[in-house]
């Protein structure tokens, strides 16, 4: 198989996760993606934190791959299941600590001259 190595991250959550449960996320590893798709869509109003903040979940919802998470937005005993494709409006409703760590592996490359 030809191509770049270690194309994609698998993050794991335990603090997350239920016994026998495994909450994780694969995104594609921000090392081997073009600039263009690690920043934000420009948008007008882009000083709005509104507007920025659904930017940076745009950003996160194209480099998610797969995943296995709960919409921390629901209040129920069974929280429900996240499908797949990722969206902004899904990757909003993932825990802090999820979001958070996507941000970080993006933020890791962009420090690195990337």
């Amino acid at each position: 198989m030809a191509g770049y190595g270690n194309r994609t991250i698998l993050l794991d959550f335990p603090e997350l996760s239920e016994p026998g449960d495994r909450v994780h996320v694969i995104i594609r590893n921000p090392k081997t993606v073009p600039l263009q798709d690690l920043m934000p869509p420009q948008t007008p109003g882009q000083e709005d934190a509104q507007a920025q903040l659904r930017a940076g979940m745009s950003v996160i919802a194209r480099l998610v791959q797969a995943w296995h998470v709960y919409d921390a937005t629901s209040l129920a005993d069974d929280q429900p299941l996240l499908p797949l494709p990722a969206t902004p409006d899904l990757v909003a409703k993932l825990p802090m600590e999820i979001q958070n760590r996507i941000s970080e592996e993006i933020a890791k490359v962009r420090s690195a001259g990337a």
